[in-house]
């Protein structure tokens, strides 16, 4: 399966440019993907996905052709 990713600058993202495609195994989560993208677990519960627009949980499986955005949430003043 192939997913479009993109995701905020803030998040640390390994050896993948936000605006690429990305080839996932069927069954793949969003959990699934931020471990593959090896994204500090801490910050898990922190990250915002985003499936074709929409919010959704990081235990959602992903579908063939899904634009998937992962968002940080950032503060300060």
């Amino acid at each position: 399966m192939k997913i479009e990713l993109e995701f905020a600058a803030v998040l640390n993202v390994k050896d993948v440019r936000s605006g690429s495609s990305l080839e996932i195994d069927e069954g793949t989560t969003v959990t699934d993907l931020l471990n593959r993208l090896q994204i500090d677990i801490a910050y898990h519960k922190f990250v915002i996905p985003f499936v074709n627009g929409r919010k959704t949980k990081t235990g959602d499986t992903l579908q063939n052709n899904d634009k998937v955005f992962l968002s940080l949430p950032v503060g300060g003043g």
